[in-house]
């Protein structure tokens, strides 16, 4: 396959013509950006859209967050109390779906 710069051994290209190569170069380096960027937009596509269902409960999460910090602040022996209950939940949980499966 031939160079693309035309046997620059033998001959030496004119302004024009080195302009126009590196014009050319340029233009396929703006198309490659170009589908590119879609494909890694359809590649995030569904992690954007997971992340808008997320933003949609911000306000209550961050809500029930506070409301759950102001408790543990107030009775800090209750935090034990909830992870024991958190922690039995999950495994209860993690066994029952193991045994239905």
């Amino acid at each position: 396959m031939p160079s693309p710069m035309k046997d620059t051994d033998t001959k030496v290209l004119s302004r024009a013509e080195r302009k126009r190569e590196l014009l050319n170069r340029l233009e396929q380096q703006r198309i490659d950006m170009m589908v590119e960027s879609l494909r890694l937009q359809r590649a995030g596509a569904p992690l954007d859209a997971s992340w808008q269902q997320v933003t949609r409960f911000k306000t209550p999460l961050t809500l029930l967050g506070g409301i759950v910090v102001w408790k543990v602040l107030r009775q800090p022996g209750r935090l034990v109390y909830i992870g024991k209950r958190a922690l039995t939940g999950y495994v209860a949980l993690k066994k029952l779906r193991r045994l239905t499966h």
